[in-house]
């Protein structure tokens, strides 16, 4: 009888994809987990398979989501079965082993691959957001095929510029950020065909066509909303803050991402000194790095995220197609490198390749000083999938849309954490004091935590959204709503709107900065409720 030939079947492709996908479903178990910002998405998925159009607010047209294309795609399968944490779950797994699968097409070998791969299996940011039910899964996809693309050699005379172009479109569609990290490589192409003399009335069609998803979808944006850009944008946009106070919270961020995420500081310099010493060049390392900056001054100049690592994904994922480019690599530099690895992720239990129960006992779920969390840690116990059969998992109710507090008849709720609870109150009208779903309170200026700058309630507001009718007290304001109301209420092809569109969008109306009477009862009752944290 034939002996059977380990070496061949550990080579083997067959073996490989196995190991990849016990590794990533290993993972996956212990660490997937549902954010309460992604069912302010979820919310909006759930009125628009029920016909009641992409707006969070059943009232009115606003888009309080920053991640169309990823509603766009799970619809019809959530029309089909509508259980959101299946379809969150299963959808993140196929598009995290999927972006696996173009980053070993777009290795130069094994070693390379698995070097990137546990590279990132190591990062908390892109593990814990490969989850979470945000767009990240999706967009480490469309980030891996871009570069594939990218880095593939040219067959002929045919440019890869339209490829490129709708890769990126649909990235602004999934967020409007995310464009950012293809600015330079598509600058790049496009230099290089124009020097090519490529650049032709059909090139240039053909880049029109695939920008379509990008156009189609900014111009229904301003129909339907009257706006460009989401309503997030002025609620985070739209702040008391400094300059100086914003590029100060965006290098705390930064800091924070240093010691909460390590692996980057760590290992790569790691790899380019080993290489140097060696005498082998680091060039894709450098590569990403330059491919990054639009994306890491972005960061900076926001002020960062509230969401520990969020913002350092797409970056960090970058980084991982980095590490699968390079050549040459010899055993000494698999065994130090490898070393590197097996350490960090031995003596830090915070990596995710340790249970939840091991990460959680070296990190506490509170609030750092500069108001960044993490974010997996501080929802898991109510969203985690590897604790779902625990006391306080939600997963059941979410799956089920079963709320887990009793009925009411309320019809309007003034929250501060709005995406879980607003999932099972569907019917109600949610005022949202971080203002990332309300079309009035974004236009003013707030103040507090990042990502959660808290506005004070006009004087009137509630009533109305009770009545529908505008009962709001100070006379400035109570003009300034009407116009907001047409453009967010009216009929869709009402004439006045284009003009108010033009208003709210590029002049006088864009952000309102007059003094207004506040709700003084609501105020401290929202206070003794304990919905919003002193400032």
């Amino acid at each position: 009888m034939d002996r059977f030939d380990w070496k061949k079947i550990i080579r083997s492709n067959y073996f490989e994809l196995t190991l990849v996908l016990f590794i990533f479903s290993y993972i996956s178990y212990q660490n997937a987990w549902l954010s309460d910002d992604s069912f302010i998405s979820f919310r909006v998925l759930d009125h628009f398979v029920n016909g009641f159009g992409l707006r969070w607010n059943i009232a009115e047209r606003v888009q309080a989501f920053t991640n169309p294309l990823l509603i766009l795609v799970l619809s019809p399968f959530y029309f089909m079965y509508q259980n959101i944490v299946f379809w969150s779950f299963f959808s993140s797994f196929v598009w995290g082993l999927s972006a696996f699968y173009f980053l070993r097409k777009i290795s130069v070998s094994k070693v390379s691959f698995w070097l990137g791969l546990c590279f990132l299996l190591s990062s908390r940011s892109f593990v814990d957001y490969t989850y979470s039910g945000l767009e990240n899964s999706l967009n480490y996809l469309i980030e891996v095929i871009f570069f594939y693309l990218y880095f593939k050699k040219e067959e002929g005379t045919d440019s890869k510029l339209p490829g490129l172009v709708l890769l990126a479109s649909f990235a602004l569609v999934s967020r409007i950020d995310f464009i950012l990290i293809f600015i330079i490589p598509l600058l790049i192409v496009f230099f290089q065909d124009w020097k090519r003399r490529r650049i032709t009335f059909s090139l240039s069609s053909k880049i029109v066509l695939c920008s379509l998803p990008a156009i189609l979808w900014f111009l229904f944006s301003a129909l339907y909303y009257g706006s460009l850009l989401p309503n997030t944008y002025y609620s985070k946009t739209n702040v008391e803050d400094s300059f100086v106070q914003i590029l100060s919270q965006g290098l705390q961020y930064y800091i924070f991402e240093l010691k909460w995420d390590s692996i980057v500081c760590i290992f790569l310099p790691i790899v380019v000194i080993v290489r140097a010493v060696l005498r082998k060049n680091s060039n894709p390392i450098l590569i990403s790095l330059v491919f990054s900056l639009p994306y890491l001054m972005y960061i900076l100049f926001v002020g960062g995220d509230f969401m520990a690592g969020r913002f350092f994904t797409y970056v960090i994922f970058l980084f991982g197609i980095a590490l699968v480019r390079l050549e040459n690599i010899e055993k000494k530099e698999i065994y130090i490198l490898g070393s590197a690895l097996i350490l960090y992720n031995i003596l830090l239990f915070s990596t995710p390749i340790h249970s939840i129960k091991q990460q959680v006992s070296k990190n506490p779920w509170v609030l750092d000083k500069v108001g960044i969390t993490d974010e997996k840690f501080w929802y898991y116990p109510g969203t985690g999938l590897s604790w779902h059969d625990r006391n306080g998992s939600i997963l059941s109710n979410l799956a089920n849309k079963k709320p887990f507090f009793p009925p009411t008849d309320q019809k309007v709720f003034i929250k501060y954490n709005t995406g879980v609870i607003g999932f099972f109150l569907q019917d109600q009208y949610i005022i949202d004091i971080i203002a990332l779903g309300d079309p009035l309170l974004s236009r003013i200026q707030g103040k507090g935590r990042v990502g959660h700058k808290v506005r004070q309630l006009p004087l009137g507001y509630f009533e109305s959204l009770e009545s529908g009718e505008n009962k709001i007290q100070d006379p400035k304001l109570k003009e300034y709503y009407d116009s907001l109301n047409l453009l967010t209420r009216g009929e869709i092809f009402d004439s006045r709107r284009l003009d108010l569109f033009w208003k709210f969008q590029f002049g006088s109306l864009r952000k309102y900065k007059e003094p207004y009477l506040i709700d003084e009862v609501r105020e401290k009752k929202i206070w003794s409720e304990g919905n919003r944290e002193k400032m």
